[in-house]
């Protein structure tokens, strides 16, 4: 397959990676999903609409007209099948990369690798309830645009530790943010990667992209395409602003997730990734709130088939607890000043939008750009555009830049 030949020998052991789910799994996940109890109607799950952007007051969550119809449309028509070959079409991996303490993990990756070695790597990762597969639109649209003669960059699209096909985390000791970026900097150093890459990433992945700018001399630059404040900076015309008891019912019903991930995490874990229906309203509501545009059918069965395939839902959510939960981390690169160079994407329907002013409040922010539509899944929404700005970003900051 092209694009699949890493340019420099690999220091780290490296196999190819497809995924083939056995048959025996598919027919026992449309069982469970049959006998699953379709609960009773009451006004919520009734007069519902899991849109937070409509503005009326019924935004209960997902409504069981939708959920009956997506577990009748998951069993009688979603092919698996395809999807997967959708996903085996991009070149993937798993590495062993050790971490501070010596230990392997394995880190699955989707890659396309350019012929020239002196093409410029870049990092790119997700968040949740996301995976990998939010960047195949990129890959897809990357494909369109170049060859592996001509692709100037190395790409490299990680399922984070916990998520999917990765390792999960230690039972035994806690994990956080900054042990994902130790583990990314070692999977690039070992890639060849490792004296100059350029780190991307939205939702976690930009907690995780920020930490390798903040800690690692070899990320060069980064690009986020979210940037998460507690609070409006100081100094900010929205810091003189009053927080009142609208404005905190709206933060509590974004944010009632998160702090459930953050507080309960073994609770939440255990409900949601024990049936497939609960995974489904669980992230299937997220998908489809903090989109601007509601992603298809197929895709949202397809992130919750992955979920369910891998049973990483519980070991999905450990970051949550660093930010609202029992394992505050103080000393994140979240809170202090980002010297490395920044660009930064602007979407209005992101959950928490953070306009480009607060941004240069933490960032030595170099490159920005706002539009006035786009979600939280920037890459699933708009591929395309993400990417363009990506590279818009690139061609200012890399010296030599190949993509010339």
């Amino acid at each position: 397959m092209s694009y699949s030949n890493p340019p420099f020998k690999p220091t780290i052991s490296l196999e190819p990676f497809k995924i083939s789910i056995p048959d025996k799994d598919l027919e026992d996940l449309k069982i469970l999903i049959g006998l699953s109890r379709l609960p009773k109607e009451t006004y919520e799950n009734k007069n519902t609409e899991p849109n937070r952007f409509n503005k009326q007051n019924n935004n209960f969550g997902v409504s069981r007209k939708w959920l009956d119809e997506t577990r009748t449309y998951w069993v009688d028509q979603y092919d698996w099948r395809k999807q997967e070959s959708r996903i085996n079409s991009q070149p993937a991996f798993t590495a062993q990369v050790k971490n501070k303490d010596g230990l392997e993990y394995k880190i699955h990756f989707a890659a396309l690798f350019s012929n020239k070695k002196d093409a410029i790597p870049i990092i790119l990762s997700h968040g949740w309830p996301g995976s990998f597969i939010e960047f195949l639109p990129i890959m897809e649209h990357v494909r369109e645009q170049y060859n592996p003669d001509s692709l100037p960059y190395h790409l490299i699209f990680p399922s984070s530790p916990g998520y999917l096909f990765s390792d999960s985390p230690p039972t035994d000791r806690e994990f956080s943010v900054k042990d994902i970026g130790y583990l990314y900097d070692q999977l690039m150093k070992g890639l060849g990667f490792g004296d100059a890459y350029i780190a991307q990433g939205g939702d976690v992945g930009s907690f995780i992209t920020n930490e390798l700018g903040m800690s690692y001399d070899g990320c060069k630059a980064i690009h986020l395409n979210m940037r998460k404040f507690s609070q409006p900076p100081p100094g900010t015309q929205e810091s003189s602003k009053p927080f009142g008891i609208p404005e905190m019912l709206e933060h509590f019903q974004l944010y009632g997730y998160n702090l459930e991930h953050a507080t309960r995490p073994s609770t939440i874990g255990l409900v949601v990734g024990s049936n497939p229906i609960s995974l489904l309203c669980w992230i299937g509501e997220k998908l489809l709130e903090w989109s601007d545009e509601n992603p298809s059918i197929d895709t949202i069965l397809t992130f919750i088939s992955l979920y369910w395939f891998t049973d990483t839902f519980p070991s999905s959510i450990y970051t949550y607890r660093y930010g609202f939960g029992s394992k505050r981390d103080v000393k994140s690169a979240e809170n202090e000043y980002q010297h490395t160079p920044t660009g930064y994407t602007y979407h209005p329907k992101e959950i928490t939008p953070v306009p480009v002013h607060w941004v240069k409040t933490a960032h030595n922010l170099v490159w920005s750009k706002e539009y006035e539509s786009g979600g939280h899944f920037a890459a699933l929404e708009k591929p395309e555009r993400l990417w363009g700005d990506v590279e818009e970003f690139v061609k200012q900051v890399w010296p030599n830049d190949s993509s010339e």
